[in-house]
């Protein structure tokens, strides 16, 4: 269960994309910042809970296999990460601001999906469900959830203290760590797409 948090937590976590989140909700007072960011956590934990719920009956469905989805996730994971080490993280997500446009309650969407929880945190999640069972995953999802809620509601605080130098280099760090696992998951979606093709 451990295991499955670390995983989720390495890519779902907020830090990086703080100052990106913050200049969403910008405009609003403190109380309804509060409100919005919340908000956007619960959405996105529940989207994120019913990939690990849903998750394996998608696949069935569609006749894909989870070797299939580390794969593609690790490309996706793999391609985040080299360009957050290549470029900064606050450049990529900028563009969603100038095509979503300041709304006034933008809780669902880009806050939600797809800046806190994206194609590379649904794979993941999957990926942990399948590996780690369900019941960890779902654990992983609602402990990031919790900790990324205290990050935002003191988000602007705690940016102002830790300062945009050292949240480049956290985020830095943790583009290395998101490349790491990304070479994994894609490495045991080739080695499963060998041993399934063995038997």
């Amino acid at each position: 269960m451990l295991e499955a948090f670390v995983t989720v937590l390495v890519v779902a976590n907020v830090v990086p994309i703080l100052p990106v989140v913050l200049e969403f909700t910008a405009g609003l007072q403190p109380r309804a910042q509060r409100r919005v960011l919340l908000e956007a956590i619960l959405v996105g934990n529940v989207v994120a809970g019913a990939t690990a719920l849903l998750g394996r009956a998608l696949l069935d469905a569609t006749r894909l296999t989870i070797d299939d989805v580390r794969i593609a996730g690790g490309l996706v994971l793999l391609v985040f990460a080299l360009f957050d080490m290549l470029f900064d993280r606050v450049q990529r997500k900028r563009p969603l601001n100038e095509v979503v446009g300041p709304p006034e309650h933008p809780a669902l969407v880009p806050l939600a999906v797809p800046l806190l929880v994206g194609p590379a945190v649904l794979a993941t999640v999957l990926v942990s469900a399948d590996h780690y069972g369900r019941t960890a995953a779902l654990v992983a999802v609602a402990g990031n959830g919790v900790i990324n809620a205290v990050i935002l509601t003191v988000g602007g605080t705690l940016y102002a203290r830790i300062g945009p130098g050292f949240g480049r280099a956290l985020g830095k760090v943790m583009s290395l760590m998101l490349a790491a696992l990304a070479v994994s998951m894609i490495r045991a979606g080739i080695v499963g797409m060998f041993q399934a093709a063995q038997r």
